[in-house]
């Protein structure tokens, strides 16, 4: 055939391809501003939409679990402060922390989620729990250290999730409220254009550490490391005392976590929007009249608005124990007198090694006080990244317990694992509480008017057994400065230490009489005119200065 005749034939089949693929452009096209279109209408929508929601990000283990008791007084709260119509949900964003490092909160983690993907409970209350993506760590990288560097690294990983999770919902987001440990997603949320706040679970007088510290290593180039080795007692505008250099917690002075992590969260903490501390006016006047002080923490301040809205607990009930120990336990404390049973307990993260665990018994059976003992297995060493566990029955007790103490001891008292402390500390039977001085745990304590003898373990806790003791007057001493695996509190101090906190007369009868009147202060605090009561209307009123709420 002559290229002639194949010419015609070829045009047509060109053309005819070109009108198909015009046609197919052309509807892709339509059906891209259809949904553009559509996209458009949705985020108007979003815009007219009543309902603005916060995002919050815990530092994932169970002593920051105050931040969903936090979210439940946001959402029964906002009825009385915002506008007619409008109203603000909560979204907790949840990372779990793997079994193999700690089954309590990764068990609670599940439950959150639970809570939220099969009922509507959740949902219809404005509290909705988001479990992000798990990530993948690598045991032989993130567990041959410590568990605070384990869980930073967890949370780093899960900045991708969190940056898909904010820009999706967007439009209607008023603010990120971050843990106090978990500032890296400040920058997550500064770049979808969103404020960020701060949880701070500690006391005032910490995040007055933190920013004092911080003030000195950026502005007046000094080590703050050597503040450990200070010749005398150091000045820190939030304590009313000059702080003993061997209190001064570990985050601040051990160089490495101080200029890998620590110095960043409290630079991080002058750039939020607010703080929201979990405490009282009341209770830290002092800590919080520093932070209006010009120069107290630098040239230019620059400190943020804190919000202290506390005391805010636990009440979201997760024990580990079974039910039957748990009615054992409160069987056993209806039968005793009032005020007369003195509570061990360590927090969930805190341990104790054998050593100091039959010093311990020694000096609690010397002191003839009724107990109940919360003991949990230290992780071994080279595994520090683990949590706590449970020793596992009476077998598994008796092999670190000194000889017949169980035994001798059956009728005075209860050693067992993992408690509802909240619980037991408001039963009329308890009357002290020896304590790690977490600040969960000082709260309760002074809520439920049980006088403290402080035995801190780490972080911020020697910290706040000072300024408990010596301060406040809110604690007797059993020790103020220790290290979770090497030191040994000896028998004689424990005892001392327990008599002194159960005593009718001498100073354990001061201390409870000024605990008892804490804890009437601090529960008018948070009623209608308390003075967090009025912090909480004022961060409610900040967040949502951030959202344009249209006429009426």
């Amino acid at each position: 055939m002559k290229i002639t005749q194949i010419w015609p034939s070829l045009f047509i089949i060109l053309y005819n391809f070109s009108l198909s693929l015009f046609y197919i452009l052309s509807t892709i096209r339509r059906r891209e501003k259809q949904k553009l279109r559509e996209r458009e209408r949705e985020l108007e929508m979003e815009e007219e939409s009543t309902d603005m929601q916060l995002v919050l990000i815990p530092w994932p283990v169970m002593g920051h679990v105050q931040i969903i008791e936090f979210a439940k007084l946001i959402i029964h709260r906002q009825n009385h402060l915002l506008p007619l119509g409008r109203t603000l949900s909560v979204t907790v964003l949840v990372i779990k922390l793997p079994d193999y490092i700690d089954t309590v909160s990764s068990s609670f983690a599940d439950s959150l989620s639970a809570s939220s993907s099969t009922t509507g409970a959740a949902a219809s209350s404005g509290l909705n729990f988001f479990l992000l993506p798990t990530t993948d760590p690598i045991p032989a990288e993130w567990s041959s250290r410590t568990r605070g560097y384990f869980m930073h690294n967890l949370v780093q990983s899960q900045k991708s999730n969190v940056s898909d999770f904010l820009r999706s919902r967007r439009r209607r987001i008023a603010g990120v409220v971050v843990d106090m440990l978990c500032t890296t997603m400040m920058g997550v949320a500064e770049d979808v254009g969103l404020p960020s706040y701060v949880f701070f679970t500690s006391p005032a007088s910490f995040l007055g550490a933190m920013l004092h510290c911080q003030t000195l290593h950026d502005q007046q180039s000094m080590d703050v490391a050597e503040l450990r080795n200070a010749d005398s007692d150091v000045h820190i505008p939030s304590f009313a005392k000059p702080v003993p250099p061997q209190v001064l917690s570990m985050v601040l002075v051990d160089k490495q976590i101080w200029l890998e992590r620590f110095l960043h969260h409290a630079r991080d903490y002058r750039r939020a929007k607010g703080i929201i501390v979990n405490t009282f006016t009341e209770l830290e006047s002092h800590a919080l009249d520093s932070f209006s002080l010009d120069s107290a923490y630098g040239d230019g301040g620059n400190i943020p608005p804190v919000y202290p809205i506390g005391p805010i607990m636990n009440h979201h009930r997760h024990s580990r124990s079974s039910p039957s120990s748990e009615v054992i336990i409160m069987e056993w404390l209806e039968k005793q007198p009032p005020s007369s049973v003195v509570l061990l307990c360590f927090g969930s993260q805190g341990s104790l090694h054998e050593d100091q665990v039959r010093q311990l018994a020694v000096g609690l059976e010397r002191s003839g006080q009724r107990f109940i003992w919360s003991l949990r297995r230290q992780s071994p060493e080279g595994e520090e990244a683990k949590f706590p566990s449970e020793y596992g029955g009476h077998d598994a007790l008796r092999g670190v317990l000194p000889d017949g103490f169980l035994d001798r001891t059956a009728e005075k008292g209860k050693v067992v694992g993992w408690v509802p402390q909240l619980e037991l500390l408001s039963h009329r039977s308890v009357g002290g509480f020896v304590s790690h001085c977490g600040w969960n745990s000082v709260l309760e304590s002074l809520w439920c008017g049980v006088p403290i003898a402080t035995w801190p373990l780490h972080a911020e806790q020697e910290m706040n057994a000072f300024q408990l003791a010596r301060e406040l007057g809110l604690a007797v001493v059993i020790t103020l400065s220790y290290d979770e695996r090497k030191s040994v509190v000896m028998a004689a101090e424990i005892e001392r230490g327990i008599r002194e906190l159960m005593e009718e007369s001498g100073r354990g009868s001061e201390v409870r009489k000024r605990v008892e009147e804490m804890s009437e202060k601090s529960k008018l605090s948070v009623v209608e005119g308390g003075s967090s009561y009025i912090s909480l209307n004022r961060l409610i009123h900040n967040v949502m200065s951030n959202v344009h709420v249209p006429e009426q």
